[in-house]
């Protein structure tokens, strides 16, 4: 396996991580296979690697010969739409360098958890605009995703930018530019109500494009995201990605176009750090600027929060503050 390390922007932390695997090879030669980027959960306030390994080892088992992790800035140094404009970059990158890692560059696939869910899915919607594409180095389809898998993301969400709060309402923004999106998500969340993803359906359906959901009857915020399933306090047993991933591997094979694939490449491993110290070491917490609470904003409890109202998606941008005056992202 060679890894690498891209630095997106200048002036900030966010990067991507490379994790190649061998050159796939076939029968009759080498084949070009799909890849993925993983966006972590994290509330915006932190982005760990490790997120990306339960869907990452699958997908791997699967002839995916690429899996990429997108760090993004955290806390206070968060800054919307530039995480859009560096997940652009990040898909680019791949398919600039498709024939030395052996990607198809139409089968590139993004991921996301939570806040990362939101990064994607704002990537899948804005990656056409004419700004978006000349900040990340676009003149066509370069940053263009070929389809999403998206988990309890805050898909309506309060933003902070340069200039201040824009509320983003992914939804509204769902177009034929849009691709391609698995969904997933736990009905007893209580972080990120499964409304968010239910309102998500409901514009993908009204603009006839294409979709698949797995939503789990029980569970709260992270559960389908989840390597092993937990006892929940009522007594239920809690989903994991095992319940979805099956059905989420045949969307992705009908969508993008997928029929036959190289023999499954080794599974992933952790690198050893800088030091040379132990492989199985788990990498230190990142370090990030403490978020401020963004002007124009309230304290709140969890009670003020519209979890489970259809009719109020807005969630916040910091989970502590309710953002009062925003202007609405179009």
């Amino acid at each position: 396996m060679k890894t690498f390390r891209f630095t997106l922007r200048e002036g900030s932390s966010a990067h991507l991580l490379v994790n190649v695997m061998q050159e796939p090879m076939g029968f009759f030669g080498p084949v070009k296979a799909p890849a993925l980027i993983h966006a972590s959960a994290g509330g915006f306030m932190f982005c760990l690697e490790s997120d990306t390994f339960p869907l990452g080892t699958r997908l791997l088992g699967k002839g995916f010969n690429v899996i990429c992790s997108y760090m993004y800035p955290v806390g206070g140094d968060y800054r919307f739409p530039q995480v859009v404009i560096d997940m652009m970059k990040s898909i680019r990158i791949l398919r600039e360098h498709a024939d030395e890692w052996g990607i198809d560059p139409d089968k590139i696939v993004i991921s996301g958890h939570s806040a990362g869910a939101f990064i994607c899915m704002a990537t899948g919607n804005l990656w056409n605009r004419p700004d978006m594409m000349e900040a990340a180095g676009c003149t066509g389809e370069e940053g263009k995703p070929n389809a999403m898998v998206l988990g309890y993301g805050p898909m309506f969400c309060g933003q902070q930018t340069d200039d201040g709060l824009v509320y983003v309402p992914n939804g509204d923004l769902v177009g034929e530019q849009t691709p391609p999106t698995f969904f997933h998500h736990a009905r007893q969340d209580k972080l990120v109500s499964v409304y968010q993803t239910i309102s998500m359906l409901d514009a993908f359906e009204k603009a006839q494009r294409p979709y698949g959901c797995y939503i789990s009857s029980v569970g709260d915020h992270g559960a389908t995201g989840s390597i092993n399933r937990t006892l929940n306090p009522d007594g239920t047993v809690g989903p994991c990605m095992d319940d979805w991933f099956d059905c989420c591997w045949r969307f992705l094979q009908n969508h993008l176009g997928l029929e036959k694939l190289p023999q499954p490449a080794p599974m992933m491993s952790v690198a050893p750090g800088a030091d040379g110290g132990d492989a199985a070491t788990p990498p230190p917490m990142p370090a990030f600027s403490p978020m401020k609470v963004p002007e124009g904003s309230a304290p709140v409890t969890p009670a003020d929060m519209p979890l489970g109202k259809p009719g109020s998606l807005h969630m916040p941008f910091n989970i502590g503050f309710w953002d009062k005056d925003f202007t609405v992202y179009e």
